[in-house]
């Protein structure tokens, strides 16, 4: 027997034959085994708030109550608009083993409160999940940027999220525990931190909460550096600059714009070269 390029050759009674190789891996698993196979879920519904950065989901549990190990899929499908973020969970599963996989579930601002579902199946088990999905919030305080799409240059994930900076919380003592943004590129300015709303607005002042805690004053440790941008007309304009701040909070007040988008364009922290600080982030109309 000899082995060439991934078939191995037979010699039988003079007779040539060609074999495929079995690839590597436990040899006893088989994708084709789906018996056995359970699902279940930490939760026996899930409540979902429609507005960007909520946080809903649910841990879905994959397990192999069998004898024999598999390789499994568990395929999920949500309502629409509902959306998740995996449909495809995929491992192998020794015998007796459950997998535990946390699953985020999202509604876009505006979807219909009402009931909904997810559908979980793999091989021949079949799991529906209950959502109920609320009513979408509305501000109270005139803040455009609450309850609207945020995103980032770039985010030091999972502590400090682009999310971080809009979910109404403008504590510093809750830094790095439930709040804030931090940028993922130490040393390297620009950053930019951008809310987009649902339709154009005007905005006038813009409030920016950097670190200031104290442990993390923000003499030392906050923002020192920054231009105000609002996109008008699908151009970016700079509505205000900020330079040398020292301070918790800064707002810039400038003759109100009709914008889709604001965003605050980071240029130097206090600390020097390193991260890019935002506690919250608010926008007004005047």
């Amino acid at each position: 027997m000899k082995s060439q390029g991934g078939w191995r050759t037979f010699v039988v009674l003079g007779a040539v034959v060609l074999g495929a190789v079995a690839p590597v891996g436990p040899a006893t698993a088989d994708r084709s085994v789906q018996r056995g196979l359970t699902l279940a879920t930490d939760t026996a519904q899930v409540a979902v708030t429609p507005a960007p950065c909520s946080k809903a989901g649910f841990e879905l549990r994959f397990g192999n109550s069998g004898k024999t190990a598999v390789y499994a899929d568990a395929f999920l499908t949500a309502g629409t608009p509902l959306t998740l973020s995996r449909k495809l969970v995929s491992s192998y599963l020794p015998p007796g083993y459950t997998l535990k996989v946390p699953i985020s579930v999202n509604a876009p601002r505006g979807t219909a409160p009402g009931s909904y579902s997810i559908e979980i199946t793999a091989g021949d088990q079949k799991l529906t999940l209950p959502v109920q999905v609320g009513e979408s919030p509305t501000g109270t305080t005139g803040n455009l940027a609450r309850y609207v799409p945020v995103s980032a240059s770039s985010e030091h994930l999972p502590v400090y999220p682009a999310c971080g900076a809009v979910d109404g919380d403008r504590d510093s003592e809750h830094w790095a525990k439930t709040t804030g943004w931090n940028d993922a590129t130490r040393g390297n300015f620009p950053d930019w931190l951008q809310v987009t709303f649902d339709q154009p607005q005007s905005v006038g002042r813009v409030d920016l909460y950097t670190l200031d805690s104290k442990q993390y004053p923000a003499a030392a440790y906050g923002l020192k550096d920054w231009d105000v941008q609002a996109k008008v007309g699908g151009s970016w304009q700079t509505v205000a600059e900020v330079r040398g701040n020292a301070a918790g909070l800064k707002s810039s007040t400038f003759t109100p714009v009709t914008a889709t988008a604001v965003r605050i364009l980071t240029l130097a922290s206090n600390e020097g070269l390193t991260y890019s600080r935002i506690v919250e982030l608010e926008a007004y109309g005047t």
